[in-house]
């Protein structure tokens, strides 16, 4: 309020106030009646102020924009800050109106479909698309728990136990052909964005493309055992012909390559196609399972003469999938005697840390520059190239790894550094 006209409200109601006192006191004189005339002239200056209160708790309660017409004293000066301050709020909720249609627009405009959750994970509000590819209503969805439309356990433990950078893979309820990638991210305080985009055309690109691996490596081993049979025939037929052993010894090598490429094309396209199986309860003395992968791996190492150091656990156990994890230690124990330069050094362990079971395998050998190492999971993904042809290696192992860690919620790390040579990890949760 500006001081300037409240000093001279101030002024105004001063002398109103004097007038009021001069003349109860003019009339008091003439009529002997002092008491009275002032009582009389104090309850005309009372209505005064009750009529323009009530003036203004009318023009409070219609809410019209009109102006509120007093034209004296403070009352005036409190009418116009009132009259202010209701024009300043109008702009403020007009802009505020703009805001949240310039919000709901930008939602209803992007791609993913987007719902917003309490902390209680009922719905507060949906886009567009979540209302044409999750099922939801506009009127019915709004209060009801998210669980209870997009019923699944993996949406469940998304969003009990979900971290910021998980992410599941869901059906529409709608139209069972599409499939939406959901994420969970925090919003204001106490709510949650659920985020759906639709990667139908990447998923079933990918399953035509397992299926198609799949089905070609089964085609592929009959005619495959039929060659190998058939050159193991040649190389007893011409054992003593030089002319001849050479090149089919070449061929075997190939036809063995060959074997093992699809035998890991075929492994790797069970785990995909196993995603959801259930991992068995029984503990298995992984001590025992990595001492003979370790025995057999030592044929390996005949002319390279390693040093194999091990330090392993007996007495930890984990529950699992023998045939995969026993996949996982070979895959891991052999590259490093494949790539490890001659009497270099092996160490490989088992052991617990912090209700942890870790499985490593670290060597002393060339190292694997930083651009490599996010790649190194990916099928076919090679350093170099002639190298590991010529070492035998089918390019799937570490993919293979990565698909059987994921199985069993456990974590492939790996740490390299040229010329320093590389560590590979598993890292296992142990139930509390």
């Amino acid at each position: 309020m500006n001081s300037n006209k409240l000093i001279f409200a101030l002024i105004i109601e001063i002398l109103v106030v004097s007038l009021l006192l001069v003349l109860s006191f003019h009339l008091s004189k003439s009529t002997g009646n002092s008491w009275q005339i002032f009582s009389l002239g104090l309850l005309l200056y009372l209505f005064w102020h009750f009529y323009h209160l009530f003036q203004l708790v009318d023009w409070l309660r219609s809410k019209k924009c009109s102006h509120l017409i007093i034209t004296i004293g403070v009352w005036r000066e409190i009418c116009n800050q009132l009259i202010k301050l209701q024009q300043t709020s109008r702009n403020r909720q007009k802009k505020l109106i703009k805001f949240l249609d310039n919000y709901r627009a930008f939602f209803n405009v992007i791609p993913d479909s987007v719902v917003i959750l309490n902390q209680d994970n009922e719905i507060e509000w949906f886009n567009k698309n979540a209302l044409l590819f999750l099922g939801l209503k506009k009127k019915k969805s709004i209060g009801k728990k998210i669980t209870k439309i997009l019923s699944d356990p993996a949406l469940e433990d998304l969003l009990t136990d979900g971290h910021e950078e998980d992410q599941i893979e869901l059906h529409s309820p709608i139209d069972k052909n599409r499939i939406y990638s959901i994420r969970i991210k925090p919003y204001i305080k106490g709510s949650r964005l659920l985020l759906a985009r639709d990667i139908s055309r990447l998923y079933w690109i990918d399953k035509m493309r397992a299926d198609f691996i799949a089905n070609v490596s089964h085609e592929l081993r009959t005619p495959l055992t039929v060659i190998s049979g058939y050159l193991e025939t040649f190389e007893e037929r011409f054992a003593q012909d030089e002319t001849f052993l050479s090149p089919i010894q070449t061929m075997q090598k190939q036809s063995h390559r060959m074997e093992n490429l699809i035998q890991d094309l075929l492994i790797l396209s069970k785990l995909e196609a196993d995603t959801d199986k259930q991992i068995s309860s029984i503990l298995l003395p992984i001590a025992t399972i990595i001492e003979t992968i370790i025995n057999d791996a030592r044929v390996l190492n005949v002319g390279k003469q390693h040093q194999i150091d091990i330090e392993l656990d007996n007495k930890l156990m984990i529950a699992g999938n023998e045939t995969e994890l026993r996949s996982v230690f070979t895959n891991l124990i052999s590259n490093a005697i494949r790539y490890t330069p001659e009497k270099g050094l092996i160490k490989i362990r088992w052991y617990k840390k912090n209700n942890k079971a870790y499985f490593s395998v670290k060597d002393n050998g060339e190292g694997i520059e930083a651009q490599h190492l996010q790649r190194l999971t990916e099928r076919f993904y090679r350093i170099d190239k002639g190298r590991s042809r010529s070492e035998g290696g089918t390019g799937l192992g570490l993919s293979i790894v990565k698909h059987i860690m994921n199985h069993h919620q456990a974590v492939l790390e790996i740490e390299s550094k040229t010329g320093k040579g590389s560590q590979f990890t598993c890292c296992f949760t142990l139930p509390k």
